[in-house]
């Protein structure tokens, strides 16, 4: 797939998932939280397991469950639970500042483990976007208070490192297992740890088709979707390049809020908004960043730990 048209599919998954907040707000009356995390991994669950007998199977080596269950574990299990509890502590306007060092962090992960180089021009890319969500945080209208700031932030800081985390181990495992089976993985794994509480709540006395509509863009819009073009993208260009993109979330949300819900946003906001997309395509652009030119072997993985 050429690497243009892949950066064209990471900007459309990732508005489809800023999207995700506004349904999320839409479903909210319907179902418990915990459902809706549960419900959403399930549809894309389906998929996979529909699927499944076409997915190449791996090479599997001793001790790769362990990053397998990593996987896993990290998203969207773990990045969808701290990012729930950090918002019920803090401000969103916090939370967006937060979420905005996930480039940083992906770019200091990639270098130390595989020795990723983040070039000038990405540098200023993340920069760049890195201001621009602050930006948008910063000047947006609170929406709630913020009950315990310090301890709401710490949340969405390991929700960000979870997301880094996530994004290096699928780097590990790109060259033995396809992006589909660690997708797959991905998805079961958290419909697994996400069942408990969806059953632990109280059962929807009516589900109206607002509320199905709405479970089946997170479900098969955000979970299948987004996941599968990450997961794709992953294996082909920088982990610190895809993550990147993940700072096109908050901007897509609140462009998407002024048309759906009739939110508007302050002047310097529009500036900010201008200063992540130009972040995303200076730092995005094509620049020798295919996959199989940095990622180590295992062996070589193996040796450096």
């Amino acid at each position: 797939m050429p690497t243009a048209f892949l950066f064209l599919l990471l900007i459309v998954a990732h508005v489809i998932w800023g999207g995700g907040f506004i349904v999320i707000k839409l479903i909210m009356g319907s179902f418990t939280l915990s459902q809706v995390l549960f419900g959403r991994v399930v549809l894309a669950a389906v998929i996979y397991a529909v699927l499944w007998k076409w997915i190449p199977k791996p090479e599997y080596r001793k001790g790769d469950w362990k990053f397998l269950g990593l996987l896993a574990l990290c998203e969207p299990f773990l990045l969808f639970s701290f990012e729930t509890l950090g918002l019920s502590y803090t401000s969103a306007s916090q939370a967006g500042m937060i979420v905005a060092c996930a480039p940083l962090t992906a770019a200091i992960g990639a270098f130390l483990i595989y020795r990723e180089k983040v070039s000038r021009r990405c540098g200023m890319g993340i920069v760049f976007a890195v201001a621009g969500v602050v930006i948008v945080s910063a000047f947006g209208a609170d929406d709630g208070v913020a009950k315990n700031p310090l301890l709401g932030n710490f949340f969405m800081l390991c929700a960000v490192l979870s997301s880094t985390a996530y994004a290096l181990t699928i780097k590990h495992l790109a060259e033995r297992y396809s992006f589909l089976y660690l997708s797959a993985i991905q998805v079961f794994g958290a419909t697994l740890l996400f069942l408990p509480g969806a059953l632990s709540g109280p059962m929807p006395e009516a589900i109206s088709w607002e509320a199905i509509g709405s479970m089946i863009y997170l479900g098969v819009g955000i979970t299948f979707f987004v996941y599968f073009i990450i997961n794709y993208a992953l294996t082909r260009i920088k982990a610190a390049h895809v993550i990147l993109f993940a700072n096109l979330i908050p901007v897509s949300t609140i462009i998407l809020a002024y048309f759906i819900l009739g939110e508007r946003l302050a002047p310097l906001q529009y500036m900010g908004a201008a200063l992540v997309i130009c972040g995303v395509l200076l730092a995005g652009a094509p620049e020798s960043t295919e996959a199989g030119e940095e990622l180590p072997t295992s062996d070589n993985l193996v040796s450096e730990s």
